[in-house]
């Protein structure tokens, strides 16, 4: 059912922090993905370097943010109308992810192969089944560059599918089943770490993830004794809990640094496990602490990157391949910093069209299909 809903009541569940927390993660994807660096011309070479491969952290931080807003969406529609509707929620997920989504397999599939076979190079595309359902997670054979990584939009889906299911039937037992998603994701990862099964694709595997982003949400709703302390924080406080970031880097990077084997790669997931606590954490710090810093809700660059964020995320793949096939039939010789500007800038161009004449259409239907 369709809802329309008044200017007021929709500002009450936007949170600009959030969306500036989306594109810094952004940007640090993007720069995992186009930064070349060369580690001995820094000081702490090797800690730059354990930095660097530490980045795709930030897939963890886009899957806490989702299912932190779904939850917390959801639990004030029980609160406000009793009630929850799937195929309002459902649909306002096909009306976000869909369109661009759809657009960018047209790109892969019928665009750039008849392209590439005008200007005679190769173009290695998976089935393309597995992009259309959803499961390219799953699909793991190398194949093209700018489809690759969205393996994570088919584990936002199934999720988003489970955790609706969950929200309709179980919503009084959500304690429960993120406790069980918890489980599930501990013991998989685990057991896939100690069998030598690889992982790191695995919806399984970020169970965890979702279950935190669902929990900060939940802690919020109810009000409990952890919530009232974060909202009474100090400055003195908040700095500190600024702090530990810096020093949990530090200090794994000196357990990565000391061990190795099936410890290295134990601590390697202790570390993320405790990062997405951490960040679970923040997210309600920045929701609630009255002493919070308050630039994620001031900066509007950031903000604005949150907002174009997906397309941002879905194009980037599309801008470096083409930028980088132009460079090479030029034979022109750029350095990789001054790469990254150039592929940022006509990224973020091309996110800026999509979202004001592709997605925006339909987030404005997908607006009229909210409850509260």
């Amino acid at each position: 059912m369709k809802t329309n809903l008044s200017a007021g009541e929709k500002s009450k569940l936007y949170f600009p922090q959030l969306d500036s927390i989306r594109g810094i993660s952004f940007i640090t994807i993007f720069l995992f993905h186009t930064l070349r660096i060369t580690y001995d011309d820094f000081f702490l070479g090797d800690f730059v370097k354990y930095l660097f491969n530490n980045l795709p952290l930030a897939i963890d931080v886009f899957f806490i943010l989702s299912s932190f807003l779904l939850t917390y969406l959801a639990l004030n529609e029980y609160k406000k109308r009793g009630n929850f509707s799937f195929k309002n929620y459902f649909t306002r997920r096909v009306l976000r992810i869909w369109p661009l989504y759809y657009f960018i397999l047209i790109l892969a599939f019928l665009v750039f192969p008849f392209i590439a076979l005008l200007f005679h190079f190769n173009i290695s595309l998976p089935p393309p089944l597995f992009y259309i359902f959803y499961i390219a997670n799953f699909y793991t054979i190398n194949h093209v560059f700018f489809l690759q990584f969205l393996w994570t939009i088919s584990v936002e889906e199934q999720f988003y599918l489970l955790w609706g299911v969950s929200l309709r039937y179980l919503h009084n037992n959500l304690n429960k089943i993120i406790f069980s998603l918890f489980l599930v994701s501990i013991t998989f990862t685990l057991y896939a770490e100690f069998s030598g099964i690889k992982y790191y694709f695995n919806t399984l595997t970020y169970l965890f993830d979702f279950g935190s982003g669902a929990l900060a949400a939940l802690l919020i709703f109810k009000n409990n004794f952890i919530i009232k302390s974060f909202s009474n924080l100090s400055k003195t406080s908040t700095l500190i809990f600024y702090g530990y970031l810096p020093v949990h880097f530090f200090l794994f990077y000196f357990l990565n640094k000391n061990s190795a084997g099936i410890t290295n790669n134990l601590f390697g997931l202790l570390s993320r496990y405790l990062f997405i606590i951490y960040i679970a954490f923040f997210i309600i710090e920045q929701m609630i602490n009255i002493s919070r810093v308050k630039i994620l809700e001031k900066n509007n660059f950031l903000i604005f990157t949150g907002k174009i964020s997906y397309g941002l995320y879905c194009f980037h793949g599309i801008t470096i391949t083409i930028i980088n096939l132009l460079v090479q039939s030029f034979n022109i010789d750029i350095r990789n910093w001054i790469m990254v500007l150039i592929y940022f800038s006509i990224n973020y161009f091309i996110a800026t069209i999509s979202y004001s004449y592709l997605e925006m259409p339909f987030l404005k239907l997908k607006a009229k299909w909210r409850r509260i």
